[in-house]
């Protein structure tokens, strides 16, 4: 079998050539280190030169920003600035902090979107707002950073090692977006900014566009002496992306222990994500002793995504492998099918809304100059609504009953290239009104007048908290304060399905479009097809009432699937986490050397419900199941002041993080035994089975955590670092069978001479194999960072820099210690972020490249579900080069061009386990340009 890895080679020399750069400056770097003492670009002067204030801004800005915060924070962070007043390095947050050393980002529809820290995806990290957890629109706990515009975020840091103050914590780490505080901006600021975005893909669904805008606004100011602060921002998007799709149903086994594809689904996308947010800032300080901030975020968002796809099984449906031409391996690489029964010409769209608010209210007040006093309140909501919608139309219906009206067969030919993908060709003509008609061709089931599919979910998450802190500084001892507080959060989330066939009108088995409606052919030459396939807008049919709908759950039609997923996709939780805690602050010197860092534990006790949907026998009933506990957290965090401004931490904890929601939550079936058939699991006999589902007394991962750096800095204009950490996982979810307990649950009905259920009667306790809390494992790894000016090698190099980090993760996770180690969702064996880059007299340019080994991923399906599949590695390049004006009737404006995903890096899956050459997924986006003015004043 071919070794994916093995044949990417644009990737794998990108990543050489630039890795092979780095080497080189690294090793200049080593001798010229100490030259970095004195900040670069200065000069001593003489002593009566005036002072001139000078402002930095710009990447260098944003580098010594991120420096000086990690070189100050008691713990191991990362952090990105913003280079200016509303502009952080990248067009997204997730970009940006992808850059950061240990961090990865998965992509979804080509964006960065979700993070993993230190090889933990996003299930093991906490994502706050100026340090309060967020609802999410997803239907878990993982924030996504689309809802949060760069343009409207001054800093993001990421916290590798938490301490006892920090109330929200996970296991990976806790990432932290923060909006500007105008006191502390000290100076009134204005700008605007616009941009214009351009996918290299051409449009795929006519109808849509090609090129989108950006336009953002901020304002700084102080009043009243200082005292008073304003922020207010406004960011607008509105940005088209493109995608072509090879999907593979799987691979199908044949004759001779070989195996050929077994259906295809190829698509092509258009889509857009609209975008307004709203930041505000209001800061207020009347006396040293009081500091007031009241801020708050609003955000509405809709993504409309249009994939017009050919879909159709070949062995699983039916069809002959009438000849057969090359093998790799196993694996027939090329051939022809013939009597392929029906293709399925879809008509997907998904329009996704969400709404997200987000406030938050901090008074901090020293009544005397030994006691400082902490009040936080918050509330962070979202209202998300989908409305997906798959109509499908074809030749005929494969349907015996109908014989009049049976598609013609399909020939398919097909070839897989080295990579696994396998690009198919089909013969008949979809692109023709009058002959493709709206109708089930595959008769999937929902009855004779089914056309399609809707899916109308709504999640709804609420969370409301208030902390209570306070500090009593002390001096002379080892300790230089003592911070108590708790925090207590309520949090409720519930999410409820819709779904339904789309039926036809007048009982009609099949109907042309409606030409109102029709939009044209769009080319499905990438799918293999010569002719086109017909484009409709399947919203505006359904919006003027064209189909029928009728909920799954009363839908006498309904597939049996869909009633059960209306019901189990029906969930709330309810959550309210008491959070207790001490942290001492250390300021004290061993051996001459200065030692800070802090001590603490704080103690989490939750009181988890969810309401959740059981199916069985005799019963479809909703039920309330909970459970309550504490947890139990120590943390220590120490830096070493050592000589030149090198420093070295130590960090231990205890962490844990909160079970995804849908494994709390998630409907189940359940089964009824017999007495003559009771089912028999791990030895034991049993007469109720609960069949998957949500665990509502699941109890979250948690963990043993260590980590060790030396960090060596140069002034704040750069730093060298080397980390390792360990991380031992004491509690691991993951599907396993445990004891149920079914009191209280009906019988089957008797029946005379019938099954008898005394054994079910006598005993209620079952099994199940559902999410649950089991034995771990380890997780380790190594990280080396290094961010620099150039000059510091030679001024000849004056302008330049070099941002480098490399990571290597790995892990042994035994939940069941009986069975082999599992694969670490979001854990990446290798990580690589380089960034080139120059800044002088106004120009500015840069070069990065994020590259990710492969992993486990969770990725969405199309009903936002998550799936595991493994993904491929990749290596994303992107580019920017710009310049500013600083005098002249110009001063202020700033010019910028950029492109992404420069070397339109595809998104591959496989299923987990699989050969990385039997993909089930293969998706290329483009590169996508962009050009931008921004006016600061």
């Amino acid at each position: 079998m071919k070794n994916l890895n093995a044949t990417r080679p644009a990737a794998r020399r990108s990543t050489l050539s630039i890795s092979s750069t780095v080497t080189t400056i690294l090793l200049a770097a080593a001798g010229s280190a100490r030259a970095a003492d004195q900040p670069a670009g200065t000069t001593a002067g003489p002593a009566d030169q005036p002072m001139q204030e000078i402002v930095v801004t710009g990447i260098r800005k944003s580098i010594e920003d991120a420096v000086a915060a990690k070189k100050a924070d008691s713990s191991i962070i990362e952090e990105v600035s913003s280079e200016d007043i509303g502009k952080l390095p990248d067009a997204s947050i997730a970009e940006s902090i992808a850059r950061l050393p240990g961090i990865a980002a998965q992509r979804t529809n080509g964006r960065a979107q979700t993070l993993a820290i230190r090889g933990l995806g996003p299930d093991f990290t906490i994502t706050t707002l100026n340090g309060r957890e967020q609802a999410s629109i997803n239907d878990n706990r993982t924030v996504e950073f689309d809802q949060y515009p760069a343009e409207l975020v001054s800093a993001v840091k990421v916290f590798k090692t938490p301490d006892a103050g920090q109330t929200y914590q996970g296991v990976a780490g806790t990432a932290d977006i923060e909006t500007v505080r105008p006191l502390a901006y000290g100076r009134t600021a204005r700008a605007l900014s616009y941009e214009r975005d351009q996918d290299a893909q051409r449009v795929n669904v006519p109808g849509y566009e090609r090129g989108g805008n950006r336009v953002s606004g901020m304002y700084i100011d102080q009043y009243r002496d200082n005292t008073l602060g304003l922020a207010l921002g406004v960011a607008y998007n509105k940005t088209p992306y493109q995608a072509q799709t090879q999907e593979p149903w799987g691979y199908a086994g044949i004759a001779n222990n070989q195996e050929v594809i077994g259906g295809d689904k190829d698509g092509v996308k258009s889509a857009y994500y609209e975008r307004t947010g709203f930041m505000g800032v209001l800061e207020y300080k009347p006396a040293d002793s009081v500091h007031m901030v009241l801020d708050g975020y609003h955000s509405d968002f809709k993504e409309l995504q249009a994939i017009r796809r050919m879909e159709y099984g070949t062995i699983w449906a039916g069809a002959t492998l009438s000849q057969t031409g090359a093998v790799d391996g196993n694996r027939v690489v090329s051939g022809t099918f013939t009597n392929v029964p029906f293709l399925v010409a879809e008509n997907y769209n998904n329009d996704r809304r969400a709404h997200l608010d987000s406030v938050g209210y901090n008074i901090e007040f020293d009544p005397s100059d030994k006691w400082a006093l902490d009040s936080d309140l918050s509330w962070s909501a979202v209202r998300r609504t989908d409305l997906r919608l798959e109509s499908t139309a074809g030749l005929g219906r494969n349907d015996s009953t109908q014989p009049g009206f049976l598609p013609p067969p399909e020939t398919v030919t097909f070839t897989t290239n080295g990579t696994g993908v396998t690009n198919l060709a089909t013969t008949h003509n979809y692109s023709d009104y009058n002959t493709t008609f709206l109708t089930d061709p595959g008769n999937w089931g929902g009855g004779p007048t089914r056309s399609g599919y809707l899916g109308h979910p709504t999640v709804h998450d609420d969370l409301k908290a208030v902390k209570l802190a306070a500090t009593r500084k002390l001096s002379g001892l080892a300790l230089s304060g003592v911070t108590f507080g708790a925090n207590y959060a309520y949090r409720t989330k519930s999410k409820y399905e819709f779904q339904s066939a789309l039926y036809l009108p007048g009982g009609v088995s099949h109907a042309v479009v409606p030409v109102a409606y029709r939009q044209g052919i769009v080319d499905t030459s990438f799918f293999g097809n010569p002719y086109g396939m017909i484009n409709y807008d399947a919203y505006g049919l359904y919006n003027s009432g064209f189909w029928t709908t009728t909920d799954s759950r009363s839908d006498p039609n309904a597939n049996p699937g869909d009633v059960f997923s209306d019901n189990g996709s029906t969930w709330s939780v309810w959550e309210k986490l008491t959070t207790a805690y001490v942290k001492a602050d250390i300021g004290t010197h061993v051996s001459g050397l200065p030692l800070t860092g802090n001590i603490g534990v704080q103690t989490v006790t939750a009181d988890q419900s969810a309401n959740i949907f059981f199916g069985g026998p005799n019963e479809a009933a909703y039920h309330d199941i909970g459970t309550k506990y504490t947890d139990v957290l120590p943390s220590l965090n120490l830096a070493l002041g050592l000589q030149d401004d090198v420093k070295l931490r130590f960090a231990a904890a205890k962490t844990a993080a909160r079970p995804r929601m849908d494994d709390l939550a998630g409907g189940a079936s359940y089964s009824v035994y017999a007495d003559n058939n009771a089912t028999h699991v791990t030895g034991q006999t049993f007469y109720w089975q609960q069949n998957s589902g949500g665990n509502p007394k699941l109890r979250p991962w948690r963990a043993n955590a260590f980590d060790l750096a030396l960090e060596k800095y140069f002034s704040n204009v750069g730093y060298v670092s080397a980390a390792i950490y360990y991380k031992s996982l004491t509690s691991y979810i993951y599907p396993r069978y445990v004891l149920v307990d079914f009191t209280g649950y009906p019988l089957p009905a008797a029946v005379p001479g019938g099954a008898t259920y005394t054994g079910a009667n006598a005993n209620r306790i079952g099994v199940g194999k559902i999410a649950s809390n089991g034995s771990g494992g380890t997780i380790r790894g190594a990280e080396f960072a290094f961010s620099l000016p150039a000059e510091v090698v030679t001024p000849a190099l004056q302008g330049f820099g070099l941002l480098f980090s490399a990571s290597w993760n790995r892990s042994e996770i035994h939940p069941d210690p009986t069975q082999p180690s599992v694969p670490l969702p979001g854990l990446s064996p290798k990580v690589i972020n380089t960034t080139i880059y120059y800044e002088l007299h106004g120009f500015a340019a840069r070069v990065s490249e994020r590259y990710r080994g492969p992993f486990l991923g969770e990725v969405p399906a199309y009903d936002s579900s998550l799936t595991d599949n493994d993904v491929k590695a990749e290596a994303v390049l992107d580019a920017q080069i710009g310049y500013s004006f600083t005098r002249g009737p110009l001063d202020g404006l700033s010019v910028n061009l950029s492109g992404y995903n420069l070397t339109n890096q595809r998104f591959a899956l496989y299923n987990p386990g699989a050969p990385p050459f039997d993909v089930i997924k293969y998706e290329k986006y483009g590169a996508v340009y962009g050009a931008q003015l921004r006016y600061k004043f």
